[in-house]
């Protein structure tokens, strides 16, 4: 269980949930790791220094022993977070705050895994090894071993992390996010009063060729000029996109959703193609063949998003009730004399 702890504390927030980059592609967690390095950087590595002992208890929460090793693990963390080079250097008021968000931090930490072996909570390895696969994703070779190399984060550790995250979010959909519901009558409630907030992006819809240089592209424009190749038999016989297969066909996106370099081609009228785009990517030539002019979204087209909205709200309160509950039930001791002592 105290391992589990010091999981959490190394890597809950950076496990938290996913977002894209590419404009578009790498997760959160990626980007969260990243940053975390950043400012890991930016301290020096000398542990806290005290005259309180690794093994002496420092709080109890119901049969679980947390010691003070496990305290000072979590305070380097958030002291990292929190940009605190040395806490001999934060006013009495200042390392008290950082020492109760260290406390509050190992109390949901705890709680959640007590919670987790409580309700036998558990998950497939199949989903595991999909979730790990994921998370690597959007890393260049070498770069992944030496995030969590300078994170002082080992593979095993880094998997165990990944674990406890998904059991931490099964716990949470069973206990709490699958009691939540959202009526129609409130759907429609949201929607009317933000109808102004639903609507479609103008969208087009695009066949793309990338290569590898410039030479290449003259080349593909040359013979899109003598006409005797679509621009989607070209796509298959030079791109190197995943697309080509497809004959470049990109499908509908919208302004935003692709690289910067490429919101010029909203401004092409339909069956024109752009000129030669460059991007650190590659040499790029793109074709219009649909546009989609921007539009308001009727109710049944806003219904997913107004439904994801509303739950998130609800399943946020609904899990500040159940926690609180939780914790309010709970025996939690703390060793405020052997507290102080830390620093």
């Amino acid at each position: 269980m105290q391992n589990n702890l010091i999981l959490f504390a190394k890597t809950f927030r950076i496990l938290d949930c996913k977002v894209s980059m590419k404009r578009n592609g790498i997760n959160r967690a990626s980007i969260i790791i990243v940053l975390l390095l950043f400012i890991n950087s930016c301290f020096n590595e000398n542990e806290l220094i005290d005259s309180v002992a690794d093994n002496e208890v420092l709080l109890i929460i119901n049969d679980e022993n947390i010691t003070s090793k496990i305290f000072k693990k979590v305070f380097e963390t958030q002291r990292k977070i929190f940009r605190v080079q040395d806490p001999k250097d934060l006013k009495p008021e200042e390392l008290a705050w950082v020492k109760n968000r260290v406390i509050d931090e190992i109390v949901k930490n705890s709680l959640l895994s007590q919670e987790i072996e409580k309700n036998n909570i558990n998950i497939g390895e199949n989903i595991l090894n999909r979730a790990l696969k994921d998370a690597r994703e959007g890393y260049p070779d070498g770069i992944f071993a030496k995030t969590l190399e300078l994170e002082n984060i080992s593979i095993d550790e880094w998997e165990d992390a990944i674990k406890i995250n998904l059991l931490t979010n099964k716990l949470i959909e069973r206990q709490v996010n699958s009691k939540v519901s959202v009526g129609d009558k409130a759907l429609r409630m949201y929607f009317n009063e933000n109808i102004k907030n639903f609507h479609k992006k103008e969208q087009v819809k695009a066949l793309h060729i990338m290569v590898e240089t410039e030479d290449e592209i003259r080349q593909v424009q040359k013979e899109l000029q003598r006409k005797q190749k679509s621009f989607s038999t070209l796509a298959k016989d030079f791109s190197l996109g995943p697309e080509a297969i497809r004959g470049g066909d990109l499908g509908y996106f919208e302004a935003g959703q692709m690289p910067e370099e490429f919101d010029d081609v909203f401004k092409l009228k339909t069956g024109n193609v752009s000129g030669i785009i460059k991007t650190p990517y590659g040499f790029h030539l793109f074709k219009v063949v649909d546009k989609i002019k921007e539009r308001q979204m009727d109710f049944d087209e806003s219904k997913t998003l107004i439904e994801k909205i509303l739950l998130q709200d609800l399943q946020d309160k609904a899990f500040q009730d159940w926690f609180f509950k939780l914790k309010k039930n709970s025996r939690i001791e703390v060793n405020y004399a052997l507290l102080q002592k830390i620093y």
